[in-house]
């Protein structure tokens, strides 16, 4: 029985399209058993993901570039967006279903009347075992011998030139000359070389992270923001309002419903996926009301959204204690600098973060409680990762301290250094101050646990935060301080360990710890 195929199925993620490619469909559109009318489906997958390294492009703009190729090409082509969240066993299915509920049935795909073109060998075979023919396209019918050049083959030359991109012989040569004009023309080649050189964008997400539940953070984020932001709203100036990791944007709900902020304009800046397309589904949900919000995945470090002196209020809220985490501290230094040259002069820069309690490099003496749990003599045990948050909250004060000993800081090679003491038959933890307050801190982050033990809280305290601050040329502000998170101490650090300090050979108790800085840096007019 004779085919005649009336769509050419193109399924992929299309950051690019070849000279290859664009060969390649004439010569199948050529072809005996395709119909003279074929259709040439483009299926953009990931079309919901933009700006992180496996999908730099936005799906929008993505179809945007299929379209100008087509129409310059003569290509017959219609281009579908697919929205995609997780793997799916069953994708190939899915990319048929999305098609046609997008088209209202006008495009009804079925092994009789469709050729899929695709050069994934495991992609492919999903679609096979559907009943449908394949052309293997840059490749041959095994799938072993590369007959040319994949669209992600020239972007990977495109970032190994750099901002040299458009010099690289073999970008020139391979992209089809209308989708290099459309790189030049909306700026996609240089988006694409700072996304691939960006510390933050390192993951699908494009988190600092790739160890994040993002349910638990939100919620913790949205529980405490009311307080939080309450404490610094009197020092916020009306005009342009940045928050940079701004998470959900539930800061600038709550400021945008101030009436002295009315007629300002409030950016968000988000590195993660996850957490920015939740603030673009709150502004369709209305949940800003009238403000002007507008929201953004990028790094500000590496963005140039905001020129010098262009901010009245920029806002961080435990962001900086992730960035010396995971960046490192000349990373943080250059946030900071950051900070200063595009807030505006007479502006103000607010951070709310954790702090490190005052000396923190002295070396304290700890006991912890026992009680409040197990102690059981396998704190490792072989378990799937799904059943160690309830295999961690069985476990006392003291069983978790050991934990973090071993967990804490593992990966990055800076881990806690204590040593055991008796003193009158009591076994105390001898280790530094900012240490022993990180555990207390964070000991009872059941769910994310992992995630946590990579990012150290106590780094600066204080003093430090004041001079690097004033190093850039801010000039603190009133209400700058060091302050108790009274909850904390009351739920998590007092009835979990006793903490001393040696003098003159006997043991005095301390009084509890800062845990939190509230930082109001003003810029000088000039």
């Amino acid at each position: 029985m004779s085919v005649s195929y009336k769509y050419l199925l193109l399924p992929g993620r299309h950051q690019a399209i070849t000279r290859f490619q664009v060969e390649h469909l004439n010569v199948l559109l050529s072809h005996e058993d395709v119909d003279r009318s074929a259709q040439i489906i483009w299926a953009v997958t990931s079309a919901n993901h933009s700006g992180t390294q496996r999908n730099p492009i936005s799906g929008s703009r993505r179809v945007g570039m299929i379209e100008a190729v087509s129409a310059v090409e003569k290509l017959p082509s219609q281009a579908y967006r697919i929205t995609n969240m997780t793997e799916k066993p069953n994708f190939a299915h899915y990319v048929f279903e999305e098609i046609r509920l997008e088209s209202k049935g006008r495009v009804h795909m079925e092994p009789e009347n469709t050729l899929v073109i695709c050069s994934t060998k495991e992609v492919a075979q999903q679609y096979a075992d559907l009943g449908f023919a394949i052309d293997s396209a840059e490749y041959d019918e095994t799938f072993t011998t590369q007959r040319g050049q994949r669209p992600w083959d020239v972007i990977e030359e495109l970032i190994k030139s750099g901002p040299q991109w458009r010099s690289s012989a073999i970008v020139q040569a391979e992209l089809n000359p209308t989708c290099f004009e459309y790189f030049e023309h909306y700026g996609l080649g240089d988006d694409i070389v700072e996304i691939f050189q960006d510390p933050l964008i390192d993951s699908d997400d494009g988190d600092i992270t790739t160890t994040r539940d993002y349910a638990v953070y939100r919620q913790a984020f949205e529980d405490g923001a009311q307080r939080k932001v309450a404490e610094f709203v009197n020092y916020v100036k009306p005009g342009r309002i940045l928050d940079v990791g701004c998470a959900t944007g539930e800061t600038l709900k709550i400021l945008a419903k101030r009436p002295d902020l009315f007629e300002s304009d409030f950016y968000g800046v988000e590195a993660a996926r996850p957490l920015y397309q939740i603030c673009q589904q709150r502004i369709q949900n209305g949940e800003f009301g009238n403000a002007n919000m507008f929201f953004y995945q990028r790094n500000i470090m590496r963005s140039s959204l905001f020129p010098h002196n262009s901010l009245n209020t920029i806002i961080t809220m435990a962001l900086t204690h992730e960035i010396e985490s995971y960046l490192g501290r000349d990373e943080l230094l250059r946030f900071i600098k950051r900070m200063y040259d595009i807030t505006a002069p007479g502006g103000v820069y607010i951070n709310y973060d954790v702090v490190a309690p005052h000396n923190k490099d002295r070396i304290v003496y700890a006991t912890f409680t026992d009680t409040d749990g197990e102690n059981p003599d396998e704190l490792f045990p072989n378990i799937p990762e799904e059943e160690f948050p309830e295999f961690f909250k069985t476990l006392s004060t003291k069983a978790r301290f050991s934990r973090f000993v071993k967990d804490f800081r593992a990966k990055e090679g800076d881990q806690v250094k204590v040593e055991y003491t008796t003193i009158d038959n009591v076994e105390y933890a001898v280790l530094r101050y900012a240490d022993l307050c990180d555990f207390l801190a964070k000991k009872d982050y059941v769910q994310s646990w992992h995630s946590e033990m990579h990012e150290r809280f106590c780094f600066w305290e204080y003093s430090d935060w004041i001079s690097a601050l004033t190093e850039v040329g801010f000039t603190i502000g009133e209400g700058t301080e060091a302050k108790q998170n009274t909850w904390l101490i009351e739920n998590r650090f007092a009835p979990s360990a006793k903490v001393y300090e040696m003098n003159n050979g006997a043991l005095e108790e301390l009084e509890q710890p800062v845990t939190n800085v509230l930082l109001i840096a003003q810029k000088p007019l000039i």
